[in-house]
């Protein structure tokens, strides 16, 4: 694709008036990206944001460049308040200095890092919500049942009265395993202990025994994490706990001692964050936009700066120059401290020359070039900084870029995107139009060559590649093709850009990961009896939760992902420990790579389990994340005439004429070929798909389908016709309507919009 050349140099500095501040931040994050596209070989890292406060502006940035599909990184608390352990923390402290709200209370045991965890506290919540009771007193009731059973291995917290008369137990107990009772008892002795010391310990003391009391530090240093990520977590909860530090120094100079959690007023975030803001530092890790406060951005220097939030109410901030004092504090300090030297302006007119000396940081970060940019709301009435005024930088000026009464074409579309639009439609560019784009310095070349803004890599006669020279082949690759053979061009051969993975395809890696684990390790838990069993398997799921939920954006959505994953896995344990439809002997390989030879070519791929059923021969199984399907679609899929997945045909030739890595025959013997689906729901467990080859198992036609002689073959032919289409060029568009292409309601093909099938078919 053809580049438009600038015909002007840009300004140096650029001022920008939008209506509020979600606007502000999208003008921003699209010049990051229009810019950023125009220096291939740049690196995102040398743009910066700089905010007055991340806590109280960040949000809005932070969205919009998520929404562009920036990388970006945040600096200071901003960045610190979403680590898992500095959340766990100030929720646990918070809950211990209001025990009566019964939010706060939940929150501090469901914590994966401590407590009792979230599948057992939601029975409990289920309970007290039933009989409309506080959850404190449910776990209470649970704490007396225990001692009734036993007082010398459950025995009470100290000052508890000793247990009266057996009550009957909650109907929930027998539901419980003794490691979940356990648990409870053990979190709330930890939290009787640590409400006593929260009222003798000063704060930072008390938080150090919340992470170690509850267990959080230990988890944390358990977790199996990489070195920098470890070292990140680390520095985030050390930062958090130097703020409580802060505020511990700055009570006792106005006190003359440390405070205790009770003599805290309003929100310890809160006063975490505003203090975060103005003192700390930390250095950029990623190839990412930095998103900083002007304080930390002091001795830096980036190519681009964006100096955002620069209105009047923001920048100059209202005269508050402690964040943890207020006026009578101070005017208190200093008028009664003897020898005490503030470290705030005393008047006025001192603090806002200290804010304009913050200013003029802000406004020299910039090596190339320095955007401004403020809107006319906020919370309240803003518009232009007064400092924005004294500055009058010679600038160009951008007003309300994205109001829809005021959008102009270098505002909604990059120059290339234009020129791509206007040639697609050559009949709409006539002189004038042609005037104009030059006007906007557009590729006017472009714009009149007969082939420009023809769909990318068009189809058909003379357009074609001749042959197609490829290594392997593998079963995903062939599924491309069997979708739609252009799929498979777009998305093997040209190179484009492979799509970001879903949280769909991020969580099938992980399933794989725990269940390879599992199987890898039946010699420990097959002999156990089911419940047992079903222990061990909860057990390894738990190493490996708290590592994989870290990776979710934020609260909601790691809490709904891990009901997603705690679902499938609950469902897989519970049908792999329950009552079994054919005979599993034990697993005999996971994720076992094969190579196999079809008619000269090499197809490599990976068989998910497989199974010894007995008398020589195996069960090959395939995972998926997906739901259910009934065994009519399912065989129509894979092997019956018009199948178009090949992945189990490919198994069951694997096993029998496939080798490993190291070319060793797999020789296996296929007795099933099975689809697990542990999404499931209908069943109460795990859907299972199987196929029979040669004698079925005598099972319900809706969960076994016997294979004949021609459906193997069948599926076979496909395979080998597949492969040499391919390797004759044949590219021609020819969507199937099945999920993944442009002619289903059940998803789009991600190549649509170069396509020059154009998303529909011909009529």
């Amino acid at each position: 694709m053809l580049l438009a050349e600038q015909t002007h140099q840009p300004s140096a500095v650029v001022v920008a008036r939008e209506s509020d501040p979600v606007d502000e931040a999208f003008f921003c994050a699209r010049e990051i990206k229009r810019l950023h596209s125009e220096r291939p070989g740049g690196h995102l890292s040398d743009f910066a944001i700089v905010l007055r406060s991340t806590t109280a502006l960040g949000a809005p940035f932070e969205e919009a460049l998520r929404a562009l599909g920036i990388p970006y990184e945040v600096r200071g608390w901003g960045a610190t308040a979403r680590n898992e352990v500095v959340r766990f923390l100030i929720g646990y402290l918070e809950s211990l200095r209001h025990p009566d709200d019964d939010d706060a209370f939940e929150s501090s045991l469901a914590s994966s890092l401590g407590g009792i965890g979230p599948r057992t506290v939601s029975r409990l919540r289920a309970h007290a919500s039933q009989r409309a009771r506080p959850l404190k007193r449910v776990v209470n009731r649970v704490m007396y049942a225990l001692a009734n059973r036993n007082l010398q291995r459950y025995p009470l917290p100290e000052g508890w009265s000793p247990p009266g008369e057996a009550r009957p137990e909650p109907d929930f107990m027998p539901f419980l395993s003794e490691d979940e009772l356990e648990r409870i008892h053990r979190a709330v002795l930890a939290r009787e202990r640590l409400q006593e010391r929260a009222r003798r310990l000063p704060l930072a003391s008390l938080a150090y025994s919340v992470l170690i009391e509850d267990g959080a530090a230990g988890k944390l240093l358990d977790l199996d994490l990489a070195p920098d990520h470890r070292t990140e977590a680390l520095g985030d909860l050390r930062a958090a706990i130097e703020g409580l530090e802060s505020i511990e120094i700055v009570h006792e100079r106005l006190n003359g001692s440390k405070p205790l959690l009770a003599d805290i007023t309003g929100s310890l975030e809160s006063l975490l964050a505003a203090a975060a803001d103005d003192t700390d530092a930390a250095s950029g890790r990623l190839d990412a936009v930095q998103v900083m406060t002007v304080h930390q951005a002091k001795g830096l220097e980036f190519e681009v700066v964006f100096c955002s939030g620069f209105a009047h109410g923001l920048f100059p901030l209202a005269a508050r120059p402690h964040p943890l004092l207020d006026a009578e504090d101070r005017a208190w300090l200093e008028q009664y401290r003897v020898g005490f030297m503030p470290s705030w302006p005393s008047d006025p007119d001192g603090h806002i020359a200290e804010e304009a000396r913050l200013a003029y940081v802000a406004l020299t970060r910039a090596r190339r070039r320095l955007y401004v940019t403020y809107a006319d709301t906020y919370l309240r009435q803003a518009g232009r900084s007064v400092f924005l005024e004294m500055a009058e930088p010679e600038a160009d000026s951008r007003e309300l870029t994205r109001a829809s009464s005021r959008l102009t074409p270098a505002d909604v579309l990059l120059a290339r995107e234009a020129e791509v639009l206007l040639a697609a439609h050559p009949v709409a560019v006539n002189q004038s139009a042609l005037a104009r784009a030059g006007a906007l310095g557009l590729d006017v070349g472009f714009l009149t060559d007969p082939v420009s803004g023809e769909p990318f890599e068009p189809y058909g006669e003379g357009r074609n590649p001749a042959s197609v020279e490829i290594d392997h082949f593998s079963p995903t690759t062939l599924n491309d093709y069997l979708k739609c053979p252009r799929l498979y061009w777009y998305n093997h051969h040209p190179g484009l850009v492979e799509e970001p993975r879903s949280v769909a395809m991020a969580r099938g890696g992980f399933l794989h990961e725990v269940l390879q684990d599992f199987h890898e390790h039946e010699a420990e838990w097959r002999p156990l009896d089911a419940e047992q069993q079903r222990q061990w398997l909860e057990d390894a799921l738990q190493r490996y939760l708290g590592a994989y939920l870290s990776r979710m954006e934020g609260v909601l959505d790691r809490k709904r992902e891990e009901r997603q994953v705690r679902t499938l896995l609950s469902n897989y344990i519970r049908s792999l420990t329950g009552l079994q439809h054919i005979r599993r002997v034990g697993t005999l390989a996971t994720e076992k790579r094969f190579h196999l030879q079809l008619d000269g070519v090499e197809v490599v791929g990976k068989i998910d389990r497989v199974n010894d059923v007995g008398d020589g021969e195996v069960e090959v199984v395939d995972y998926k994340t997906g739901s259910g399907k009934p065994m009519r679609f399912a065989y129509e899929m894979y092997f019956g005439p018009e199948l178009h997945d090949v992945q189990l045909a490919l198994y069951y030739l694997a096993c029998k004429y496939g080798f490993d890595d190291e070319g060793k025959p797999l020789g296996f013997q296929p007795r099933f070929l099975s689809l697990w689906y542990p999404k499931d729901w209908v069943w109460g467990g795990m859907r299972q798909d199987i196929f029979s080859v040669g004698r079925p198992a005598g099972l319900k036609e809706y969960r076994e389908r016997a294979l004949s002689a021609e459906d193997l073959e069948r599926s076979r032919a496909v395979v080998v016709t597949a492969i040499e289409r391919i390797k004759g060029g044949h590219f021609e568009p020819a969507p199937r309507e099945i999920p993944g292409t442009c002619v289903t309601r059940f998803g789009s093909c991600p190549h649509a919009a170069i396509c020059s099938y154009g998303g529909a078919p011909p009529e």
